[in-house]
């Protein structure tokens, strides 16, 4: 005759001071209740950017966990490829689990993405399997023969964290869940440690997803108008009525849209992309207007629609207590400015310059979408020479002529004077286009302060590369 053995859940105590406590410890109870079920939904190939039938300003892993929330008010993002729904709540009103599955594949094969599912009593549990491509697991007394056959992979942890558990001979969920917990967190740590409780059944907390707000409202005209100084006006009461929310709710927004709608054709929509939050009706209005003067309407136009991008909590300066408020400041202005060359100009023309890592002035710089960034990701400042060099960068260095003595002149017969320097730059040899050069800060009997600098090899040349404001 054969006894049942009781089933076995993790504690998330401290260990006990004996050799032999490892990870899984009696339950004190021997009948585990589910309170819970996740789905975890696994998208291998989701696009960064957004969905082609959603908010283009809204990204694609979050238009699609904001759909799920009609099944469950529970769902968490696991970015960037993965979210989880609570339904345990649901499946009554849904009819089952399968039911909601089957209602998410056929979501998710409408909109042509793969995407895998998953559920378990535990969140961390059901992300684990899903990434495996394993079966549901409904039960938590299953938990753990599920898990345990796993490899580390699927936890996600640091490679150089698998790396050393692999070193120990453990390569599967289940040698980690073997070890004494003691040298588990002594070893590996207590952060992972935790993971493994909250996959069996321990405390699992899951920041629950809120769809960012948005704002939206319509004005429908009794007739057909073509008039811009109408259409203005029009325009112009939305983001009247805009602003008063704005402030009341103390939120800005970063970009909205102006929708023309037509009678039978497709409504034409200008999107306005701001550089920061505010709630500055001014700024709305003045790009309103700015891109109302460019844009050709295809046909009359039967309704105006504004709609913002997500609102954030922002305060503005309230004008009538603090009265210098009411003038824009120089990194408003600049703001004002980015904004109107966009409207006018488009937003791909404008951009920003940061510095690289490369120590060849010529190639030191670069492009940036970021208009005020100042170095680009990974980059760091080469030479504490560099916040020295000038902005005005020639694009191509200027040969100067010498005197008798060998010091350079320019724009005279009078030599250059040194103000600073050198600066050694010797690089580029690794691409076949290697610099040997001592830069130098000089100004000349006028005043003008330019950027020179000597070949240190081959002609021993002068040349000039930069001016200075």
């Amino acid at each position: 005759m054969t006894q049942a053995l009781n089933p076995l859940s993790l504690l998330t105590g401290e260990s006990s001071s004996s050799p032999r406590d490892s990870v899984f410890c009696e339950p004190r109870s021997n009948k585990l209740r589910a309170s819970k079920l996740w789905i975890a939904v696994h998208l291998p190939k989701i696009a960064l950017g957004s969905l082609p039938d959603s908010d283009p300003h809204e990204p694609a892993l979050e238009a699609l966990a904001g759909w799920a929330r009609q099944f469950t008010s529970s769902v968490s993002l696991a970015p960037p490829q993965e979210f989880l729904m609570e339904v345990n709540g649901s499946l009554k009103l849904f009819g089952g689990l399968e039911t909601i599955k089957e209602a998410l594949r056929a979501e998710f094969e409408r909109r042509q993405i793969t995407a895998y599912l998953c559920a378990a009593p535990t969140a961390l549990a059901a992300l684990w399997l899903v990434r495996h491509r394993n079966h549901d697991v409904r039960l938590p007394e299953k938990l753990v023969g599920s898990l345990s056959a796993l490899p580390l992979s699927v936890t996600g942890w640091p490679e150089s964290t698998q790396s050393s558990l692999q070193s120990m001979g453990l390569q599967t969920i289940g040698d980690c869940l073997r070890l004494p917990r003691d040298g588990f967190i002594r070893r590996i740590g207590r952060q992972y440690l935790l993971q493994l409780d909250q996959s069996l059944g321990g405390y699992d907390p899951w920041p629950e997803f809120r769809p960012s707000q948005r704002l939206s409202s319509v004005l429908e005209f009794p007739d057909e108008i073509t008039d811009p100084v109408a259409l203005a006006c029009a325009g112009g009461n939305l983001i009247e009525d805009l602003v008063k929310v704005l402030r009341k709710r103390q939120i800005g927004i970063e970009s909205f849209e102006i929708v023309f709608r037509h009678l039978h054709r497709s409504a034409t929509v200008e999107r306005i992309k701001l550089v920061g939050l505010t709630q500055d009706r001014e700024r709305f209005l003045r790009l309103f207007l700015d891109r109302l003067e460019q844009i050709f309407l295809p046909a009359p136009v039967i309704a105006l629609a504004l709609r913002t991008g997500r609102v954030e909590a922002a305060v503005e300066h309230n004008a009538t207590l603090f009265r210098d408020s009411a003038q824009p400041g120089r990194e408003e202005s600049i703001d004002r400015l980015v904004e109107r060359l966009r409207g006018r100009l488009g937003a791909t023309r404008i951009y920003g310059i940061s510095l690289v890592k490369e120590h060849r002035p010529e190639a030191a710089w670069e492009k940036s979408v970021d208009l005020f960034s100042q170095t680009s990701p990974g980059a760091a400042v080469i030479s504490p020479w560099a916040h020295h060099r000038p902005l005005w960068i020639l694009p191509r260095p200027l040969s100067l002529l010498s005197t008798a003595g060998g010091f350079p002149r320019y724009h005279g017969r009078e030599p250059l004077q040194t103000l600073s320097g050198p600066e050694r730059i010797e690089a580029g040899w690794w691409s076949g286009e290697d610099i040997s050069r001592d830069y130098y800060m000089a100004a000349n009997s006028k005043g003008e302060k330019l950027w020179i600098y000597q070949n240190r090899c081959a002609d021993r040349n002068w040349y000039l590369h930069g001016i200075f404001g």
